[in-house]
């Protein structure tokens, strides 16, 4: 797989999946953009990467804003002259409530969280890839979209509209040369998730390594005939 001289956007990029996904996307010399909502949030990021000052692009952006992500797309490609990857990690968790039991605000927040940052960012690339006629979209779903449990509803409706965003583009841009996937894990590896739930199995999780190098694999030319898939990648 051969990357170098690409551009790769990770949204999410300072957050416990996606600051794996920017060091390893990093490793492969390409240059970074990451989005990111606070100056401390940036202390996330591997020191090696952060302190790359010719192929790393942060700018502070709230992805549930129209303008704010139409700005920095804007701002990628004035550095970088194009985005050719898109890993979108960005997104939240709600749990513990049945759906008579929820707030409308609640789900609303989820769906904001979830949907609209993953349809604000993947439209504005889009733009940018449909120019080239190249392009890698990698969206992370979840397990629940695909089997969903009790009190996990509206983040399995949230992520369900990932995969169906997904799936869309994949149609929309068959054969131009830009290709749509999902990437769907059960529970990650993550500190948060270990603090949350301390009796679990850690074993059965999945890392974030693992993912990561699978959005890896999915933006490669040697994926170039995959599209309109979702990769469950549900551990041990």
């Amino acid at each position: 797989m051969t990357f170098s001289g690409k551009t790769a956007i990770i949204t999410g990029g300072t957050g416990a999946l996606g600051s794996v996904c920017a060091s390893r996307f990093h490793d492969q010399s390409l240059s970074i953009a990451v989005p990111f909502a606070s100056d401390a949030s940036l202390a996330n990021l591997p020191k090696r990467v952060a302190q790359d000052r010719t192929n790393l692009l942060t700018v502070r952006t709230d992805l549930t804003v129209e303008d704010q992500v139409d700005g920095f797309l804007a701002q990628v490609v004035k550095r970088f002259g194009t985005v050719d990857y898109l890993v979108n990690t960005a997104g939240g968790y709600t749990g513990g409530k049945t759906i008579d039991e929820l707030a409308l605000e609640e789900f609303e927040g989820i769906m904001k969280l979830n949907v609209r940052t993953a349809f604000l960012i993947c439209r504005a690339v889009l733009r940018v890839m449909r120019r080239q006629n190249f392009g890698r979209i990698v969206n992370i779903a979840a397990m629940p979209a695909l089997s969903p449990v009790a009190r996990k509803g509206p983040y399995a409706i949230s992520k369900r509209a990932v995969v169906t965003l997904t799936e869309t583009i994949a149609e929309e841009t068959r054969g131009t040369g830009i290709t749509a996937n999902a990437i769907a894990p059960s529970t990650i590896l993550t500190e948060a998730n270990r603090l949350s739930m301390p009796n679990a199995d850690f074993s059965k999780w999945v890392k974030p390594a693992e993912i990561a190098e699978l959005a890896l694999y999915l933006c490669s030319d040697e994926a170039g005939s995959v599209s309109g898939n979702v990769i469950k990648i549900y551990g041990g």
